[in-house]
């Protein structure tokens, strides 16, 4: 073994077992000082340790020999000798493995403790032959990596499959974006590995010798190929696929709201689909095509074993496809013909099988489910609005809904509706027959009914939505049900008048009557796209901003639904167009997310001639605005015509995420790059790098084989992991007021500044550059950038303006630290301190160049936020350097109309004075 052998300890799973799953164990080798050997990883062929195998490499040393003599906790004597351990396994059969290296750690009590890692396991169980064959059957990248590594007898085989990768990559920095020569390419590279992998001698004899292994040689070589060239090669095949994954994910979104019933799957099969779709959910994060396809199975595993027993449940392709229709409509993937492609054309172990494999057959499903999606054969629920509420699905319920269709599509059939009760449910059923002049005669009849009513009895309308809605029992009563539970015939109370009132509402319905899910004829009419109904009902009086139990205006649903002459009628109509829903969508949400650019465009085009303001950035429940959801389901033109009308592609939902994030093609992103490019670098170069640095790969051989690295992009990134340990300790150091350690870090002689040997009143003026004063300050400057940043762009100066070190403040500045960088939410350090009402330092930064007027992310003002705080100290200095106070953040305030929002009356004067001055 080479004696320059190293790995991190911590990242060995052997390692991270022991502390994990045997923590009481782990910590009483600690407390008594005994030394844990860990196997070196790829020298296990096993990932399942019991605890015997961990008894097996504790070492307690000898009393009387404590450095030579050990024994272990399954009581077998061990001797070290010139990093040699020997165990005496039996008399005249001793085992021996070499200590690579010894490490030594800390505890959060600073206790510690050895560790050494070693060639081979101190059990012969665990050693690997030379014929072993580590599994039948490979089924995770880790498994491949184990293949290579212990049927190699070294990392050899890793590194010349990494180092082709690299060199690859060299020579092709840009793939192509077709998938013809995109696979043909990449299928050259695999060829290359497999050779390079067959040219190690105890894999080209094991191969020879079995034909499974060989099976498994390629296999592993495939997905260690994938493995290490995912990130470059998946943008293409989704670039490759943008058109079909955009028109996919239109069809897919607009089919969201269907129901198993609809599809015609078998009840038994109901329970096991949210288990499947939880596991084919978790495709995209996998890298390789052979866990992609494993994933499928496991999916079709879930449904197979419906029942819960061990028994599979038989399922032909008829019952197998619906199935897998519906999971991927709700999978809520958007690039599911991207990773179809990706499967289908990048299996280059499989070559000269045949497709009559398994994974052949998966993929094969796979790609007629989205065939079948894609067709438009699917045109999703037969009655949409009755699907928004109804969680249970039962038996009754779905014959009884039948029952219902049926007998009111008899009853529209036949030309004489004089006996046919003149329910709501009817009305909405004419609404879908497109019954227009039946429906205005009907709802026209009861509204005279109802206002001769209403002239009779001024109170017996009065009713509420919730009245209405309360009393469920009630609905089904009959007349006669409904007069034996009155006070007597003619009673006249509140009560009595309350059920009349909705019985009467129930059989002559009017344009404001509602269903139990608070719908009216204007909703149906506007998610069914009757623009003529719409019209019509509009015309008699309908309300255009009425909401149902889910808070959605007929906008929201002609919106979603795509259609844009009904949407254009209520638009007209005065409806509200920035209407949130119990989601906090607006009609722009609804009708991005769905893909309908004609309604966009109507929504942009209607604010923009109307004169109203249309928040194109405004945020949803989970923080997502319109660009988010154009970017994440690829919709190329949809994003563009947001971005041109003001739509920010830098704005992070709940999760952090901006709409770059969410952009998982080259065009898209592309797109939002083409607007802000700047911004773009800012956001994502460091992000991106400390991503990749903080990544904990599944499999320590990756994470290894970077670190031996000799390139350029190692080396830098060791830089950067050191920048941001630095800066962490500084921010820490900060955080705790320990000012003296922070400079220390910082390379700043903390006492040169405390004695005033550096002073501003002896320089010309703070920020001077002549060279009198540059002589006098160079001296004392830190060697190390000032203005190192963490992942989220916080400086120290942003730690000392947020904790209100004004005399760091001092020293960073003379230090040439930027009074005006901003962190990843845009604020400056100036936004810290007036968000934390630190007045000493907002008037060191103001003196110093610090822009009063700066914005950040959410286009608030250091103002904004010192009134948005009720923060008066704060308030008063900023006052004093002049403010722009007419300013507006992104909800269209100024730093007034926030403080009234607030009540902050002392604000509210001090603002209200400045302004008379002006």
């Amino acid at each position: 073994m080479d004696g320059t052998y190293d790995e991190i300890i911590s990242d060995n799973p052997f390692f991270i077992e022991l502390k994990n799953g045997y923590a009481n164990l782990f910590q009483h080798c600690i407390s008594e000082s005994w030394i844990i050997c860990v196997p070196r990883i790829g020298s296990l062929n096993t990932r399942v340790f019991t605890v015997e195998d961990f008894c097996a490499h504790i070492l307690v040393p000898s009393d009387e020999l404590p450095e030579t003599h050990y024994s272990t906790i399954t009581e077998k004597q061990v001797t070290v000798s010139n990093k040699v351990i020997t165990l005496e396994v039996t008399k005249g059969l001793p085992l021996q493995s070499h200590i690579l290296f010894e490490e030594t750690f800390y505890t959060e009590d600073f206790i510690k403790y050895k560790v050494w890692c070693i060639e081979t396991p101190l059990e012969p169980a665990n050693l690997v032959g030379d014929n072993t064959i580590t599994k039948e059957y490979l089924t995770s990248i880790n498994d491949c990596i184990d293949l290579l590594w212990t049927q190699a007898a070294g990392r050899q085989v890793l590194d010349q499959i990494e180092h082709s990768v690299q060199q690859f990559l060299k020579k092709h920095p840009t793939l192509p974006v077709a998938i013809g020569p995109l696979r043909d390419t990449v299928s050259e590279l695999y060829t290359q590995c497999l050779q390079i992998t067959l040219q190690n001698r105890r894999l080209r004899d094991k191969s020879k010798s079995c034909k499974q292994v060989l099976e498994n040689i390629k296999l592993a070589v495939e997905c260690y190929m994938q493995h290490l060239l995912f990130d470059y090669l998946f943008k293409p095949i989704c670039t490759c696929c943008a058109y079909e994954d955009a028109h996919l994910n239109k069809k897919i979104r607009n089919m969201c709201d269907i129901q198993l019933r609809d599809l015609e799957i078998k009840k038994e099969l109901y329970h096991a689909v949210p288990r499947a779709k939880q596991i084919l959910s978790k495709i995209d994060s996998y890298n390789t095509v052979l866990e992609k396809v494993l994933c499928l199975k496991q999916a079709l595993n879930a449904i197979n074993k419906a029942d819960g027993s061990v028994n599979a449940t038989l399922l032909t392709a008829d019952d197998l496809l619906p199935v897998f229709v519906f999971l991927i409509i709700k999978s809520g993937l958007p690039n599911w013909y991207s990773q179809l492609t990706y499967m289908k054309e990048f299996r280059y172990s499989s070559v000269g099988k045949g497709d009559v494999d398994e994974s052949a057959f998966l993929i094969t499903t796979l790609e007629a489910v989205i065939e079948h999606i894609q067709s438009g054969a699917l045109t999703g629920p037969p009655d949409p609005e009755a699907y928004y509420y109804e969680s249970n699905l039962t038996e009754d319920n779905l014959n009884n809904s039948r029952q219902r269709k049926n007998s009111l599509t008899e009853s529209i059939s036949t030309t004489d509706t004089s006996g046919r009760e003149e329910t709501l449910e009817y009305i909405f059923e004419l609404i879908k027959a497109n019954h227009c002049e039946q429906i205005e005669a009907i709802l026209q009849k009861n509204q005279k009914h109802l206002q001769s009513l209403h002239q009779n009895d001024n109170n017996i309308l009065k009713i509420t939505l919730d009245d209405y809605l309360s009393n469920d029992d009630e609905d089904d009563d009959s007349d006669t049900e409904i007069y034996h539970k009155l006070c007597h015939p003619l009673c006249n109370c509140k009560k009595c008048k309350c059920k009349l009132s909705r019985r009467l509402l129930k059989n002559s319905p009017t344009v404001t009557s509602r269903d139990s899910h608070g719908l009216t004829a204007l909703h149906v009419a506007s998610i069914h796209g009757k623009a003529t109904i719409v019209e019509s009902l509009i015309e008699m009086g309908a309300a255009v901003n009425a909401t149902d139990l889910n808070e959605c205006t007929p906008l929201h649903y002609a919106s979603s639904r795509g259609h844009q002459n009904a949407l254009l009628l209520l638009l007209h109509s005065n409806a509200n167009i920035n209407q949130i829903n119990i989601d906090q969508n607006t009609p722009l949400h609804m009708a991005v997310n769905n893909g309908h650019m004609n309604c966009v465009k109507a929504l942009i085009y209607f604010a923009e001639h109307s004169r109203k303001k249309i928040k194109i950035n405004c945020t949803n429940e989970s923080g997502k605005t319109p660009l988010h959801l154009a970017a994440k389901w690829g919709y190329e033109g949809i994003a563009k015509l947001l971005i041109e009308n003001g739509a920010e592609p830098s704005l992070q939902d709940k999760n952090n995420k901006t709409s770059f994030d969410y952009a998982h093609n080259l065009r898209i992103l592309q797109v939002l790059k083409s607007c802000t490019p700047n911004l773009y670098e800012y956001i994502h170069i460091t992000s991106n790098d400390v991503k990749s640095l903080n990544c904990k790969f599944e499999n320590p051989v990756k994470l290894k084989l970077q670190k031996l690295g000799k390139s350029n992009d190692v080396n830098n990134a060791i830089k950067t992991v050191e920048n941001l340990k630095l800066i962490d300790r500084i921010l820490k150091a900060i955080s705790y007021g320990d000012i003296k350690l922070a400079c220390f870090y910082m390379g700043i002689d903390f006492t040169a500044y405390a004695n005033n040997e550096i002073d501003n009143n002896e320089l010309c003026h703070p920020l001077c550059e002549c060279q009198y004063c540059k002589k006098k300050t160079d001296l004392y400057l830190s060697d190390i950038n000032i203005n190192l940043f963490d992942s989220n762009g916080v400086t120290a100066l942003h730690y000392g303006a947020r904790y209100g070190q004004d005399e760091l403040c001092r020293i960073l500045i003379l230090n040439k630290a930027n009074v005006n960088c901003c962190n990843k939410k845009g604020q400056t350090p100036l936004h810290l301190a007036a968000l934390n009402n630190k007045t000493v330092v907002i008037r060191l930064l103001l003196d110093h160049g610090a822009n009063i007027n700066a914005i950040d992310l959410l286009g608030n003002t250091p103002l904004h936020d010192a009134s948005e705080m009720g923060n008066i100290g704060a308030t008063k200095i900023l006052l004093n350097y002049n403010p722009d106070i007419t300013m507006l953040n992104g909800a269209e305030k100024t730093a007034l109309g926030i403080a009234k929002a607030k009540v902050h009356l002392t604000i509210i004067d001090l603002i209200d004075k400045y302004a008379n001055k002006q």
